[in-house]
């Protein structure tokens, strides 16, 4: 890094302190607050802080600018931390983009619950974030074109596949658009007496959407808008998903677009659950089959995506399960591209699994999978006990800042207050059910019951265990261990809750398990894929058994598909 750009950053940050230390001097408190901490003597805790702090900045751009040898060591001393190996640079940009973002959440929080004094600071440090990205970028612009860029990236990524794969995401990513167009009719046009059809829970958060792009009479309460007033109905970073969808209409028709309902809807409802979901199914199919067949990988793709509960979510239903869906496995994937290297994957699992429990708590079913795969890697010496615990530690700390990140209003105490009560009341319902008399008793816990709603959505009870089973004799045998074992660590607490502890029993609930438990047993005819040298080969490797597992797994997934047809007949038939 040449000294030019380190004085530079220097400066500009000094310049700035001067300007943050004259807004806390000057800034007017707000007279409904500040009761708890008090404002003035906080300020000028800050102020003395601050004026350190410059005199610190001070001090450092002189000794640059008067003493050449001694810039020159610590320039040197940056470099080589930077970009000598190991190349820290990309992770530190990283780190202080992340941040960069979250002060600036800060400096926002200021307008709702956190201390007015505290405003100019939190800006003054996000800012200096950024900027110390920006400065690294153009210090260190030959590190960078070292690098492939995005599309030379994705284009080696690209060519890096087989002709058989890149084939396979052609005709699938051909299939999944047929099937997104498909619903508009649906999704967007009234039916056939002229009516728009819109679902209770649309009905209640639409407008919840549609609000925060209404204009405000200033910052502040903007910043209430967007972060103070969301009812929580499910995780903060929905909102955003949603209203992203609404920009281009906010756009085209101004003030009035909320008024456009059944465009608005329509929008989300391709665009929140269809696309989405096409999405989660693409990576499915990915995962199980690597789309190295054509035949295996169309046919699975097309299985489920006729599934009744995927088809009945993707009708009228604009509702965060696709995404959730989609996170889950991606979190899947993730681990499994990890293989017990507890690299970035590991991190990106945590940051999909994060993003899982922010929107809504799906992520927490990961505990046992996570747990297995620390254990896992300590006994295969691929981590020592410390580092087993720094993994686990690390795991937590991205999955929570990704919380924090994408959900920054519960850092204020009466929002949060505010939420886990509507989650608490949310979670007695699911658990206990609606009070009512149930004579019927459709909201008993057990399995026998909770086998009715999966058999009409999902799967038969004879299919959900032979699931089970593909999923067990995947972990113990074949080539596809390692994902098995994910799949059934997910799959174990996810179905222990559903089955004991949730009392409701909505369709959409049991997605998150019966994806996964489709890829078990599409995985199943692997356990035939072993070693010679195993004491299952004489049973399990000869050609005829694999042709009996194959042949099994067939007639149950085609009676399964003729369940599901005449389960979707019904369905077109009542309407819904």
């Amino acid at each position: 890094m040449k000294s030019k750009y380190l004085t530079g950053f220097l400066l500009v940050s000094l310049i700035e302190g001067c300007l943050a230390q004259a807004v806390l001097l000057t800034i007017h408190f707000d007279p409904g607050r500040g009761h708890l901490i008090n404002y003035t003597a906080l300020r000028w805790v800050l102020v003395g802080i601050v004026f350190f702090v410059l005199v610190g900045l001070l001090i450092a751009t002189i000794g640059l600018l008067r003493h050449a040898k001694w810039s020159q060591r610590f320039l040197s001393y940056l470099d080589l931390q930077l970009v000598g190996p190991p190349k820290r640079l990309f992770f530190i940009q990283g780190i202080l983009l992340v941040a960069g973002v979250f002060l600036f959440e800060c400096f926002l929080l200021t307008y709702l619950a956190f201390p007015i004094p505290m405003r100019p600071l939190f800006f003054w440090a996000g800012l200096t974030g950024f900027q110390a990205w920006m400065i690294f970028r153009i210090a260190y612009v030959d590190t960078y074109r070292e690098r492939p860029s995005l599309v030379a990236f994705l284009h080696s990524k690209w060519n890096g596949y087989l002709p058989v794969q890149r084939k396979v995401f052609v005709i699938l990513a051909i299939v999944g658009l047929v099937y997104f167009l498909a619903f508009i009719p649906t999704n967007l046009l009234p039916n056939s007496y002229g009516q728009f059809t819109l679902l209770g829970d649309e009905q209640v958060i639409y407008p919840d959407v549609v609000k925060i792009f209404n204009v405000q009479p200033n910052f502040g309460a903007a910043v209430q808008n967007i972060l103070g007033t969301w009812p929580w109905w499910y995780g903060y970073p929905y909102l955003p998903i949603s209203a992203s969808v609404l920009i281009i209409p906010r756009l085209i028709f101004g003030d009035q677009f909320a008024t456009h309902i059944q465009l608005n809807i329509g929008l989300m409802r391709q665009f929140v659950s269809v696309f989405p979901m096409v999405l989660a199914v693409m990576l499915a199919v990915y995962l199980v089959t690597r789309f190295k067949s054509v035949l295996a990988s169309a046919s699975m793709f097309l299985f489920l995506l006729l599934v009744p509960g995927i088809v009945k979510i993707n009708i009228h239903f604009w509702h965060p399960d696709s995404i959730i869906l989609f996170l889950i496995l991606l979190t899947i994937y993730f681990l499994q591209k990890d293989d017990l290297r507890f690299g970035r994957y590991f991190y990106l699992a945590a940051l999909a699994c994060g993003l899982t429990t922010a929107i809504k708590l799906w992520g927490l079913f990961f505990v046992l999978a996570i747990a297995g795969y620390l254990v896992r890697g300590l006994l295969l010496k691929k981590l020592t006990l410390g580092k087993c615990v720094l993994a686990g530690a690390g795991f937590i700390l991205v999955m929570t800042m990704t919380i924090v990140i994408t959900s920054p209003s519960l850092l204020a105490p009466y929002i949060t207050q505010a939420a886990l009560s509507v989650w608490k009341g949310q979670q007695n319902k699911i658990l206990l059910g609606p009070s009512l008399v149930d004579p019927e008793g459709l909201y008993i816990t057990n399995l026998p019951n909770w086998l009715k709603y999966f058999g009409f959505h999902y799967m038969k009870g004879y299919f959900f265990f032979f699931a089970y089973i593909a999923l067990v004799a995947g972990s113990l045998l074949g080539t596809k261990q390692y994902l098995n074992r994910i799949l059934l660590a997910w799959c174990v607490p996810t179905t222990i809750f559903l089955v004991y502890f949730s009392a409701m029993k909505n369709f959409q609930y049991l997605l998150p398990l019966a994806i996964p438990l489709f890829c078990g047993a599409f995985l199943f005819p692997n356990i035939s894929e072993i070693p010679p040298n195993s004491k299952w080969y004489p049973f399990l490797g000869k050609p005829l058994s694999r042709k009996i597992i194959r042949g099994v797994t067939i007639v149950l997934f085609a009676s399964q598909l003729i369940i599901n047809l005449v389960i979707l007949y019904l369905l077109a038939v009542r309407g819904r």
